[in-house]
């Protein structure tokens, strides 16, 4: 009775060929649409709990049996952190927002990022009617996995796949802004620090700092970019070293803006001025970023709007059932707020 597609998921096919009767029939049974014999019934049931079987939320749905419930996939965390950060909970005021205005409960998941068969049975049981999956990592294949298993999916700060739509800052748009107005500043010894190089924001925004560098004609010493991490844990450090140096930079762009903080944070430690002796700027313009001494200048991401624009497509996938056939990858403008951690460069010796 154990019959399985080659991928190990069972199907309906293999449910009713396990059973000696037709797919409809099992359908019905999954449904509650028609009335059957008991034994038929027992035997579905029974074929089901074998083989490990749970019906879809989408198949369901196509009789009208729709949960009207999307699942919001997060990275497993040992304390509350990252669902209490200012991106995550300025993306989840856009899905909650969007999800209200159209008629959908919200249920969050956590994982660990492994195969797709490890993560998805929670989200593939019937709980969730599609799910948004917020900052993969690159080597993660939960994106199109959960398409390939028929579970309606967006990405948010995702790496492109085939069949699955993704929203996002224009990350590369965003890292040229932040570096022009250093430019345009007079700065040329600029160091940035990135974010976590398996994020999928990491390459584009590497992009962005290299091409505004480029069209000015500006060297980029490879000491000045450095792999940092988005909570900001290895910033204070990295910025003290930096500022030992006998050229040391006189801007910094940071990956976000916990980043930046603790950039403001190490060159106040080593009595460095911000902005007359460095300018620093951040990326996402969270709260924090106006309470710090000086404002932060900082690259402004539309988290809510990211928010509401993800959640439209997943709940349209739902309600038609359908997934993109090709990468679709919504990108939103970025914006630069500059405030007061940014000046003119200081004259240097040389």
């Amino acid at each position: 009775m154990n019959q399985r597609r080659d991928n190990g998921v069972p199907t309906i096919k293999d449910i009713a060929q396990a059973c000696g009767v037709s797919s409809a029939t099992v359908s019905y049974v999954i449904n509650g649409k028609r009335v059957l014999k008991a034994d038929t019934r027992e035997r579905v049931f029974r074929a089901m709990r074998e083989m490990n079987y749970h019906p879809s939320a989408v198949a369901r749905g196509l009789s009208g049996k729709k949960v009207h419930t999307l699942g919001v996939l997060f990275p497993v965390i040992e304390s509350v952190g990252f669902v209490t950060n200012p991106y995550a909970t300025g993306l989840l005021h856009g899905v909650f927002w969007q999800a209200q205005r159209e008629g959908f409960n919200v249920t969050l998941f956590t994982s660990k990022w492994e195969n797709a068969e490890v993560s998805a049975p929670p989200l593939r049981d019937g709980r969730t009617d599609g799910v948004l999956v917020i900052a993969p990592p690159l080597n993660s294949d939960i994106l199109s996995g959960l398409s390939s298993l028929g579970v309606p999916v967006v990405g948010i700060s995702a790496a492109k796949h085939a069949g699955v739509a993704v929203v996002d800052v224009d990350d590369e748009a965003g890292l040229r802004l932040a570096t022009r107005h250093l430019i345009d500043l007079g700065h040329r010894r600029i160091a940035y620090l990135t974010g976590n190089d398996d994020a999928a924001s990491y390459a584009p925004r590497r992009a962005g700092f290299n091409a505004a560098m480029k069209a000015a004609h500006l060297g980029i010493d490879p000491q000045w970019v450095q792999t940092s991490h988005f909570d900001g844990s290895l910033a204070f450090e990295q910025t003290r070293l930096l500022l030992r140096q006998s050229q040391p930079p006189t801007a910094i762009i940071a990956g976000n803006d916990s980043i930046a903080l603790g950039v403001i944070e190490a060159a106040r430690d080593a009595g460095v001025r911000v902005p007359e002796e460095l300018s620093v700027v951040g990326f996402d313009d969270i709260p924090a970023a106006t309470l710090v001494t000086p404002q932060l200048t900082t690259v402004h991401q539309p988290l809510v709007k990211i928010g509401e624009k993800a959640t439209a497509l997943l709940v349209e996938r739902m309600r038609h059932c359908f997934s993109a056939t090709d990468e679709e990858v919504h990108l939103l403008p970025p914006q630069l707020v500059v405030r007061g951690s940014t000046a003119q460069a200081p004259r240097l010796s040389h």
